[in-house]
């Protein structure tokens, strides 16, 4: 089935399902509570919606790793541009710079990092997971910049009170993977503790490209009658051989071979975040107080790469319910503070540099929340933000300049329920992106260039309808942003884009028959282009961003198929893309469309919880980052990983 006959399916169930609300009944579900509010509260209440992954979807995924669970979702891409098990997650197709768009946090507490990178997603295994909640096209309002996007807060499993258990997981699959862990809980009525740890060994697909991984969370709380007391600390360590991108001469001569043999990085790092929150009759108070850090020793193309960043961050907070103008109001507003520091070694074509690099952030917002009679709700909210962000060559003590300036974010936003089976939505506001270390200084220049802030304003409209075994979705959106951050690999120059614009639709239906059978469909349309402007002399007005597909789906069915055994499987397609660092659309060809399947078994039996499955079923050759250059011209490209086999077994001690 094409991706465009995928969404007229989707759309022609919705119309169907619509026209025959009378005749079908309502599915109520249970209230989902969710955090991203930065207070825990009923998803329901908010005009701003929230698509939660609960721990049993989680369960039943075919999905190994956060980013591939991510992907299977409606306007979520994943792509490997580095060779890494930390994936490039992009929401809303910002391509290459989507890591940098897509806000992730743990716990309500941010870990993008404030550098070209990745989110660490192989430091947190899917058995520490308690649930995800993904706000797309929001949190700039609540936290900041890098939520232009959307926004991602994974909730790792807390102590449950009153209870003892632990369980124990190994697994094993394709190119020489091994991993273990371990869960445990022990707690009391009032405090607890939860400790996760996990070991991952690999060769992974193509040779250099061994990854070494060891993490572990552990989360101590305290609750009274009306306090909470929370202490989080986390640890990783990744070994990782880094096996560089291949033209495509050598991917069709040896799509496993190695680029860079001798390329690699090794990183180690940290946090430790302390959380109280107190009720004082109605009103909620909450802090959090946090530190984190990371070390990286690499070595790339014969460059050795020592680095080391750290920041810390504080947030005060308070959630005041009150009824001004008869009318039922949660108000929610705090204070935001970080300082975060960067400091990195190397030499490049036998020139030293040694950036020294800060950025420092303190805001205030409010987001009040209105319920208006029994139909409507509405939220606004804003955001003053002010930040001073600079570095310094301490090799080259002329490459010095810092800046600093106010931003803000506002978000307007309600939501009619027409009826319990039909609800729409509607918001607009602004978001903003501040420059990260690796945006203002150039490592292979050596010159600091302080680029301005990206901004944006953004707009969706959306539908949401249940009826009988299923639920759908449809939103439409539209972002125009203005001084977009960039990183050229083909220059390899940053600097401010063109003005650029994305706009699309999400539709996704999800249904479940007879308990025994569920099943998912979803399909996004997404546009990326450039509103006007020039590069290298080039006209670009219209033109694609690059890495952004205009048509992907996935499907995906789930069958319990013996009271203990069930089966699933998920498709994912995604189409054409423009290479990276085509801007001017003129290299004439495009990253291949591709169609990946994954199955997996379970069977649970007394303790026991063993599976199987199959990563990339048929067998698809393909790669989800290329990148163009006009100097061969050719491209180059990271090949994924052929077809895989993988068990796993966990026992639970109660």
């Amino acid at each position: 089935m094409s991706s465009s006959k995928g969404f007229a399916a989707v759309l022609s169930a919705m119309a169907s399902a619509t026209a025959s609300a009378a005749d079908l009944p309502v599915t109520h579900a249970p209230p989902v509570v969710v955090t991203a509010t930065r207070f825990s509260d009923a998803a329901e209440r908010f005009p701003i919606g929230v698509e939660i992954i609960t721990a049993e979807d989680i369960k039943s995924s075919t999905a190994t790793t956060v980013p591939d669970l991510l992907r299977q979702l409606p306007g979520i891409r994943a792509r490997d541009s580095s060779g890494s098990p930390n994936k490039q997650v992009d929401m809303r197709g910002f391509g290459i710079s989507g890591d940098q768009n897509t806000l992730v946090l743990l716990d309500g507490v941010r870990i993008s990092a404030n550098e070209q990178t990745t989110v660490n997603w192989s430091g947190i295994p899917l058995s520490a997971i308690e649930r995800i909640e993904v706000l797309r096209g929001s949190g700039a309002v609540l936290y900041g910049g890098g939520a232009t996007g959307g926004t991602i807060n994974i909730i790792t499993r807390a102590p449950r009170s009153g209870q003892r258990f632990a369980a124990v997981y190994g697994g094993a699959a394709t190119y020489g993977t091994s991993e273990a862990g371990i869960d445990a809980n022990l707690a009391g009525d009032n405090a607890g503790l939860r400790f996760n740890a996990s070991y991952l060994d690999t060769d992974n697909y193509r040779d250099n490209n061994a990854l070494r991984q060891k993490n572990a969370l552990g989360d101590f709380r305290w609750t009274g009658d009306r306090t909470h007391v929370s202490l989080k600390v986390g640890a990783d360590d990744q070994k990782l051989r880094l096996p560089g991108a291949l033209s495509e001469a050598q991917i069709a001569a040896n799509r496993r071979q190695a680029a860079t043999p001798q390329d690699y990085s090794n990183r180690s790092g940290g946090f430790i975040n302390v959380g109280g929150e107190r009720r004082l009759g109605a009103v909620e108070l909450a802090a959090n107080l946090g530190y984190s850090e990371k070390n990286i020793h690499a070595s790339i193309i014969g460059s050795p790469i020592d680095s080391a960043t750290g920041v810390w961050s504080f947030s005060p907070r308070l959630k005041l319910p009150h009824q001004l103008g008869g009318w039922r109001h949660d108000l929610v507003a705090g204070f935001d503070w970080d300082d975060g520091s960067f400091e990195n070694t190397t030499s490049v074509f036998g020139q030293p540099r040694q950036p020294d690099a800060f950025q420092r952030s303190s805001a205030v917002y409010f987001q009040n929340t209105t319920a208006l009679g029994e139909s409507w709700s509405a939220a606004v909210g804003g955001r003053l933000q002010q930040v001073e962000y600079g570095v310094t060559d301490l090799a080259n003590p002329a490459q010095s300049d810092a800046r600093k300036r106010d931003l803000s974010a506002y978000e307007v936003a309600a939501r009619y329920r027409a009826s319990a089976a039909l609800a729409a939505y509607g918001k607009f506001g602004t978001s903003f992106r501040v420059p990260n270390v690796n945006d203002v200084y150039n490592l292979f220049t050596g010159v600091v260039s302080l680029l301005e802030p990206q901004t944006s304003r953004d707009r969706e409209l959306g539908l949401d309808i249940r009826l009988g075994p299923g639920a759908y979705r449809l939103a439409l959106y539209h972002m125009d942003l203005d001084n977009e951050l960039y990183f050229d690999p083909a220059t390899f120059t940053n600097r401010n884009l063109p003005p650029t614009r994305r706009y699309g639709v999400e539709a996704e239906g999800r249904w479940r028959a007879a308990g025994a059978l569920e099943y998912f469909l979803n399909y996004t349309y997404a546009v990326s282009e450039f509103r006007s402007g020039s590069i290298g002399g080039v006209p670009i007005a219209g033109n694609e961003v690059p890495l952004v597909p205009r048509h992907a789906a996935n499907a995906g069915a789930g069958w319990a198929f013996a009271p203990r055994a069930r089966a699933d499987i998920v498709a994912s397609y995604v189409g054409e893309q423009v290479f990276d660092a085509d801007e001017t659309n003129t290299f004439g060809r495009r990253m291949p469309a591709y169609t990946v399947v994954d199955l997996k078994f379970t069977y649970a039996n007394g303790g026991w919880l063993l599976g199987a499955g199959v990563k990339n079923l048929f067998d698809e050759q393909y790669f989800s980052y290329g990148v163009y250059d006009s100097f061969t011209p050719t491209y180059f490209a990271y090949p994924q990983p052929e077809r895989s086999v993988f068990v796993t077994a966990q026992y639970s001690f109660r």
